[in-house]
Parts: structure tokens; C-alpha cells; sequence
């Protein structure tokens, strides 16, 4: 295959090309230039002192971010704002994170990371939310036809980085869709 026809791919797709084809390392490089390009990848150097920062910044979301929680339901725009945006993703990849411990500052709110299950390609079909009386429950069907479901009493989204954080009923966990070109 050529530059050109690499060139004509989304990321997504080139990505699934190189996933299929481990053997053209020209598409690899491709690919792995794009995405430093296009910001969804970072480069990480272990001997830095500043690589974990790195990570979290890359997973931090921005202070504009439009913020749903069951104890203020009174602004029906960030509901629906939030419903809109994961609607577009029928039939789209995502990476999702799991982030299974972290440390959280009682005073800013500010959250760190501290365990982070590995990144998981996911392809979102007739994803829906539901607002309960206390929670909401953000829904899919994966790549397997496999119905997905998580109950949140919170839900973030970012729309400069295109990333939703979906915060569960259990303390210190949060799942992070992030939207791939």
C-alpha cells in the first residue's frame, strides 16, 4: 500500500490496517506519526521524572468540561448536551481506560490516577443514557453485540480533549471513553 492511500484513511482505520497487517512497518510509522500529530498519543521517555505527569495530564480533563451528577439535576442542558454527544457515537471507536484506584485532594477535587487498567479499543453501538432518580446508566452494545451498561452517579464530558468520564456508584473508579479520529 501506498503513503497516499494511508493518507486517505482515518486514524481508526489505518489503525485496524496496521493491527491486520503487523508486517508493513511502513503503514506502523504512518500511523504512529499521526497520531503524535494529531495529539492522541504522547511520547514517553521512563527516564524523565515527568513521565507520569505526562500520562495524567493526557487523561486529566479541562475545566470546561459540562458536569451531570444525580444530586443537581435542575440544569437540563448538561444532560442533554452530554446525551447528544454520546449518541454521535453509534457505530465510532473509542479507546476506553478503567481507572480502578485513585487519589483524590478533599479540598480542590483534583484526582490523580494511581492504577490504571490497560486501554481497551471499543466500538460504541446505539449508545443511550438513562436518567434514574439517583443515578444515570450509560449504555452500549460493544463490537461482540455484548450489551454494556454502567450505573454513574456522575458523567463528565470534555469537549476540547473528546472524552466522556463515567463515574460509578463504586468510590475511586472511573471509566474514560476517548473519541479516536
Amino acid at each position: 500500500m501506498t503513503v497516499a492511500k494511508y493518507d486517505a484513511m482515518s486514524l481508526y482505520e489505518l489503525r485496524q490496517y496496521i493491527l491486520a497487517h503487523r508486517e508493513d512497518v511502513e503503514a506502523f510509522h504512518t500511523y504512529i506519526d499521526r497520531s503524535k500529530s494529531e495529539g492522541k498519543m504522547i511520547s514517553l521517555d521512563l527516564s524523565d521524572d515527568q513521565w507520569e505527569e505526562k500520562v495524567k495530564e493526557a487523561i486529566r480533563y479541562s475545566s470546561e468540561a459540562i458536569r451531570w451528577y444525580s444530586s443537581n439535576r435542575e440544569d437540563g442542558s448538561k444532560i442533554s448536551a452530554i446525551t447528544d454527544w454520546w449518541r454521535s457515537l453509534n457505530t465510532k471507536g473509542v479507546v476506553m481506560y478503567h481507572i480502578t484506584g485513585m487519589e483524590i485532594d478533599r479540598v480542590t477535587g483534583i484526582w490523580e490516577p494511581v492504577q490504571i487498567s490497560p486501554a481497551v479499543q471499543v466500538v460504541i453501538n446505539k449508545p443511550k443514557i438513562e436518567i434514574g432518580e439517583i443515578t444515570a446508566f450509560v449504555k452500549y452494545i460493544d463490537q461482540e453485540g455484548l450489551n454494556k451498561q454502567i450505573e454513574a452517579v456522575a458523567i463528565d464530558l470534555d469537549l476540547i480533549k473528546q472524552n466522556l468520564f463515567v463515574w460509578p456508584t463504586t468510590s475511586a473508579e472511573v471509566f474514560i471513553f476517548s473519541v479516536e479520529d
